[in-house]
């Protein structure tokens, strides 16, 4: 996991701040500016041209005064960075762009990012309570959608991907409390999952775990019941082989034998 120090911070997870090592907010308020920041932090190291930046600041047609404008938010955006270069930041001109550097412990995204990477380790490798700690320090991390104030194509796509990886880390720590032993504790969990994303069948493999393994076999069999209503109302399909073999060991009074289900 990537160690946090006393340094410069930057929020994206949740709306955007920036803080220098004394916790003090650096501020960058102009939207515009916003997003010029969140394509450059985004990009960790990259080149990012200036073409791109007029690019995603301006969708449609650019403006005349695009090229100055641009120029005019990294300028203001360098000097309001400028008092992070002791922590490591720094906004460069390469050629026709620009890069910025910035430590990987100073960025929540690639912090939430290690934390589910170091909990999908563990749990690959049989180390549960590993795993469930790393994942738990995953979610805490992700405190809200990527960005929500910002409309660039950038920021749109990163905060697809991270919310699927937001999804994910919240059913591998289930998975990992499961193989613990912690059914009860998850079971209001997964029905918020399955709630939320009803066609999510991994989800719903984990909450009919839970239930047979409390002994809760009738309500296990009727979560079966309405994950396969709402495939069969909503797209006209059947639970998948993995889970109508679940429901068949739970009917039959085997216990919950379909072990890993997530991929």
């Amino acid at each position: 996991m990537i160690p946090v120090g006393g340094g410069a911070m930057f929020t994206l997870l949740g709306r955007l701040t920036v803080a220098d090592g004394g916790g003090r907010t650096i501020a960058v308020r102009a939207a515009k500016q916003q997003a010029v920041l969140a394509v450059l932090i985004l990009r960790p190291g990259e080149v990012v041209t200036l073409d791109r930046l007029m690019a995603e600041l301006w969708q449609d047609e650019p403006p005349a005064t695009a090229k100055a404008s641009v120029q005019t938010y990294v300028y203001r955006l360098r000097r309001a960075l400028g008092p992070l270069a002791a922590d490591g930041v720094t906004l460069a001109t390469v050629g026709n762009g620009y890069t910025l550097i910035v430590p990987d412990r100073a960025v929540d995204v690639r912090r939430f990012e290690s934390a589910v990477a170091e909990g999908a380790d563990a749990l690959t490798e049989g180390e549960a309570d590993a795993a469930v700690r790393s994942l738990r320090e995953a979610l805490a991390i992700s405190r809200g959608p990527l960005l929500p104030e910002i409309d660039v194509e950038i920021v749109r796509d990163e905060r697809r991907r991270l919310d699927e990886l937001h999804l994910t880390a919240r059913e591998l720590c289930v998975e990992a409390e499961l193989r613990l032993g912690h059914h009860n504790r998850v079971i209001p969990e997964l029905e918020r999952l399955v709630e939320a994303h009803p066609f999510r069948e991994a989800s719903w493999a984990m909450l009919l775990r839970a239930l047979a393994g409390r002994g809760r076999r009738a309500e296990a069999l009727a979560a079966y019941r309405r994950l396969r209503h709402i495939l069969g109302s909503e797209l006209g399909i059947e639970p998948a082989d993995a889970l109508r073999r679940q429901h068949q060991e739970i009917l039959q009074g085997d216990g919950v034998l379909v072990i890993g289900y997530l991929r």
